[in-house]
């Protein structure tokens, strides 16, 4: 009993001791957690008339910047970005060869450009490159297809973030709206697409 009491003990000690940290290192770092849609464009099949439309699906992420210069109109951040589709980005009447359905991973370095940091809007530019995932699932009428694909992945984007509007812990809290592009290989769906 005297272990647990001393293991839940030293957690909240070092849980304290992480939200207490100095203002200015709390300024250097952001983490942020991403929920929001993912919109896939149409591809067309090779050879055929056909198209495959995506339903739009759920992403999750979550990203970490390092504030690497920090200047009166403009602020520089080196980061990296993780998403992923915890629900598998689904076609619309997909043919009985193609894949019907797949999932994604992204896992992309970025420099993030603040501009007017300190203002109460901060708008952005973001751009970086990484890995992608995708994991795509059998097509009804080919057992012997073989799922995953790993490709590169550019990433830009941009938005604005918030000054903090909230303390939790004594972590500040601010909002960020976003709209951010991967241009990436595609997922092997049993057919060759354009696109």
């Amino acid at each position: 009993m005297k272990t647990r009491v001393f293991c839940f003990a030293s957690l909240l000690s070092a849980a304290a001791l992480f939200c207490v940290s100095p203002l200015r290192a709390q300024e250097r770092n952001e983490i942020g957690l991403v929920i929001g849609a993912t919109v896939t464009p149409q591809r067309s099949l090779v050879g055929s008339a056909g198209a495959l439309s995506f339903k739009p699906g759920l992403s999750l992420g979550a990203e970490y910047d390092r504030r690497i210069f920090d200047g009166a109109r403009l602020a520089v951040s080196l980061g990296g970005d993780f998403l992923a589709s915890p629900l598998d980005v689904k076609l619309d009447n997909p043919p009985s060869t193609v894949s019907r359905q797949y999932a994604f991973l992204f896992l992309t370095p970025h420099v993030r450009v603040k501009f007017r940091p300190g203002n109460p809007f901060e708008p952005w530019l973001l751009f970086g490159g990484g890995y992608a995932r995708f994991l795509e699932a059998k097509p009804l009428s080919d057992p012997s297809f073989k799922q995953g694909t790993n490709t590169g992945a550019l990433l830009f984007g941009g938005g604005f973030d918030t000054q903090p509007i909230v303390r939790l812990f004594g972590i500040p809290v601010g909002f960020r709206t976003e709209v951010r592009d991967f241009y990436s290989g595609s997922p092997h769906f049993g057919q060759p697409v354009h696109g």
